[in-house]
């Protein structure tokens, strides 16, 4: 497809590419002239994700990623659904009722991601537009966050939202004040980062993703301290997730009849968001792979990988009766096994047929 503004489309180009580099100057002023006191862009250099390198790479050849601007061009005239009163009902309680509250936010987010990526690869604004009138949407509509299950999906969902803000940034048009104020005022103290299971993890990706588009250097250093803390608490010797393997599919969490069928789902679901929040940290020049933390996860990585290739290993496999949810979630394998390569991470991924890649990794990873 030819953008219909070449040279508009290379201008927003030239500034993306710049800012994820080493950021700019000009801003550390954003849309209505205040200074922000939080840190300069280039306190964090090229945070974010995706890394530049791999967004380079998807410049150099279009072709891989010409499905994901096919999806991108059809949602063009996207309108998103903002939720009010966004109080789902728990979890296994009261599954259709959740769904229906959560499923505009989960919807918004994918698209608002996806465009997004399209806008840093072209420069067509276009794109950038969509993602921002989703991002603008839900900054202004939200009026009520419930405790317990809004606070739950906020996390799980919401670094989306943060990272496409981050890519969006680059345009000038866009006055993100509302959105900021949004982050800093209405998610950000709904981070669940100090909860010891999963939820810490992607309260942590939340807070990463947050300081990605803020531009918070302290508050990217807190998360990952908090990040290195879980690891080392979470991870037992064996690589094994204790709190997670147990997990049934009802609301007897670690209990019931069909007590670990969904161990193998959400230790996957663990991983996932420590995975994406060490390359936030990594892309930011904080390192979370070196040390006893960064060992930890190469043990997880590994028992998952196990798991994944040979699910009859996993301790709740016969007692299930052959049966595990989500074995093969493991999108972010291919993002592990750059960073802490094994041979049963390498066979997972040869194999294919990974899901829970709603951050386009297959795309941005493949091979040219």
């Amino acid at each position: 497809m030819i953008d219909k503004h070449p040279g508009r489309a290379l201008c927003a180009v030239i500034t993306a590419v710049t800012m994820m580099l080493a950021g700019c100057a000009s801003d550390a002023v954003h849309p209505g002239g205040s200074s922000t006191p939080e840190a300069t862009p280039a306190s964090l250099g090229s945070a974010g994700w995706p890394e530049v390198g791999d967004m380079e790479a998807w410049r150099a050849t279009p072709a891989r990623w010409q499905s994901l601007r096919t999806t991108c061009d059809r949602h063009i005239g996207y309108e998103p659904h903002p939720v009010s009163d966004f109080s789902p009902p728990p979890h296994y309680v009261d599954r259709e009722g959740e769904q229906r509250i959560v499923k505009p936010f989960t919807d918004d987010g994918d698209v608002a991601y996806r465009e997004a990526l399209c806008f840093a690869a072209s420069g067509d604004r276009r794109y950038a537009e969509v993602a921002e009138r989703i991002l603008d949407a839900w900054a202004a509509g939200v009026q009520r966050i419930g405790q317990g299950q809004g606070v739950a999906d906020v996390n799980f969902m919401f670094p989306r939202y943060a990272l496409a803000a981050t890519m969006v940034r680059a345009d000038s048009q866009w006055n993100d004040a509302k959105f900021r104020a949004f982050v800093r005022q209405r998610v950000l103290p709904l981070s669940t980062a100090s909860r010891n299971n999963n939820f810490g993890n992607w309260g942590v990706f939340l807070e990463a993703s947050s300081a990605a588009y803020l531009q918070d250097r302290g508050l990217m250093q807190r998360a990952a301290k908090r990040w290195q803390s879980l690891m080392l608490s979470q991870v037992a010797q064996d690589g094994s997730m204790p709190a997670e393997i147990c997990r049934s599919n009802t609301s007897d969490y670690c209990g019931g009849a069909d007590k670990g069928v969904n161990g193998l789902s959400y230790t996957h679901y663990t991983l996932f968001p420590t995975t994406m929040a060490a390359e936030i940290f990594r892309n930011a020049g904080i390192d979370v792979y070196a040390g006893n933390a960064g060992h930890q996860l190469s043990l997880a990585y590994a028992r998952a990988a196990q798991w994944t290739l040979h699910p009859e290993t996993f301790p709740y496999y016969a007692s299930n009766n052959g049966h595990l949810n989500g074995v093969r979630n493991a999108a972010y394998f291919r993002i592990l096994q750059r960073r802490m390569p094994n041979d049963d991470g390498r066979a997972v991924i040869a194999q294919g047929h990974l899901g829970m890649d709603g951050f386009e990794i297959e795309s941005l990873y493949a091979q040219p």
